[in-house]
């Protein structure tokens, strides 16, 4: 039942997202509230806020609340064969060095004879040359 209750409210937050019905920077209602005004327990609310957050729709700050993001221009990264490209999850340093927020991924594109770079999920639009 939790899941199914989860999964609902996480499809209905992300197409009101998604519409244009929630604007980047809204602030969510509380936990409480959502509870109340969507007939769930906290407990989905805090699960489908989870959902949201690895998706990159919300950010949730402690003692801010939850948050609709801005999302972020994405720039085309062209890559080659020899251009090895995979994603991970932040680690907690790298989240604050970056400024990024808690759910957005790294794209880590490895090249020869180059570093490797570091790029936010989000911001990133991979094509082949």
């Amino acid at each position: 039942m939790l899941g199914q209750l989860l999964a609902e409210l996480a499809h209905g937050l992300q197409e009101m997202i998604r519409a244009g019905e929630l604007a980047p920077g809204t602030v969510l209602p509380g936990e409480h509230e959502m509870a109340t005004q969507y007939g769930v327990g906290r407990e989905a609310v805090r699960k489908a806020l989870g959902v949201l957050r690895a998706e990159g729709l919300v950010a949730t700050n402690k003692g801010e609340g939850s948050q609709v993001r801005v999302q972020p221009e994405r720039k085309t990264l062209a890559i080659d064969s020899k251009t090895r490209v995979w994603f991970r999850l932040t680690t907690p340093e790298e989240r604050i060095m970056m400024g990024l927020d808690e759910g957005v991924g790294l794209v880590v594109v490895e090249a020869e004879g180059v570093a490797p770079r570091l790029l936010p999920s989000d911001e990133v639009i991979i094509t082949g040359k």
